[in-house]
């Protein structure tokens, strides 16, 4: 699966810690929120924590009120051509929302052990399918847990909810195979492939074949976070893109193997 837009670290509304971000030159933190912030706002009723790490991970330790959910079940499907990565329907991802006491007025939190790279996941998908308000913890665990942040062992209760999507899926954050093959010619479209420099060349094949989408770029998804999972300052971000060519002045397309490191 292809990605038609890569998410804008703006200005958010009034639930928002873009006070945090202010020394990193963002043009848009709408889509982020700081540790600091999350730990003053634990026990709003409408701030849902989603948990996306692996069982035995939540169960060791947790930000209080989180939710666990297997994202690989949740946010992804293979079709009837085996090929993996694909967005589930909405039925599908709103059926878990509501198991899990999510309402459509809520605001989402998610966060990983993997510097925001499956929470990025859960994100996109609610994106499309028109969740009002959903962010991502900047730093996500490492963080959290190294500044010895607010941990909980315990059982989160669970009210559910009959949670459904009630708007058009957004469909220009999604890109098809002939949307693609016409952007390798076209100046004012780029593919940022955030595969490995291994994968993008061809040595590390883990599909039917190795390589990449000619004219294509690559910024490993890595490249965007520092040590300890938070998202580079603006200058550093753009300098990365810059040296690739992938400028704001261009239509950018993000891929990868299974469409989990895309949407990071």
């Amino acid at each position: 699966m292809l990605f038609a837009s890569v998410f804008l670290l703006a200005c958010a509304g009034e639930k928002s810690s873009a006070s945090d971000f202010e020394n990193r030159g963002y043009a848009n933190t709408e889509k982020l929120v700081s540790a600091n912030w999350l730990n003053e706002n634990l026990n709003k009723k409408d701030i849902k924590i989603i948990d996306v790490r692996k069982p035995e991970a939540y169960d060791a330790g947790h930000i209080p009120g989180a939710i666990r959910i297997t994202p690989n079940d949740v946010f992804q499907w293979v079709d009837e051509n085996g090929i993996k990565g694909m967005l589930p329907s909405s039925d599908h991802i709103a059926t878990t929302l509501a198991s899990i006491g999510i309402e459509p007025d809520d605001t989402i939190v998610f966060y990983d052990d993997k510097s925001n790279l499956w929470a990025s996941r859960g994100l996109w998908a609610l994106e499309v399918y028109g969740h009002e308000d959903t962010r991502l913890l900047d730093g996500s665990w490492v963080y959290w847990e190294a500044n010895g942040l607010p941990i909980s062992t315990s059982s989160e209760e669970i009210t559910k909810s009959d949670y459904k999507f009630t708007k058009n899926p957004n469909l220009n954050l999604i890109a098809d195979w002939e949307e693609i093959l016409g952007s390798v010619e076209d100046p004012s479209k780029i593919v940022c492939d955030t595969r490995s420099p291994d994968e993008y060349s061809g040595k590390d094949v883990r599909a039917d074949r190795g390589g990449h989408i000619p004219s294509s770029e690559n910024v490993d998804w890595g490249n965007a976070v520092s040590e300890t999972g938070e998202f580079l300052d603006a200058e550093k971000l753009k300098s990365i893109y810059d040296s690739k060519g992938i400028k704001t002045d261009k239509a950018v397309y993000t891929l990868c193997q299974t469409a989990v490191r895309a949407t990071h």
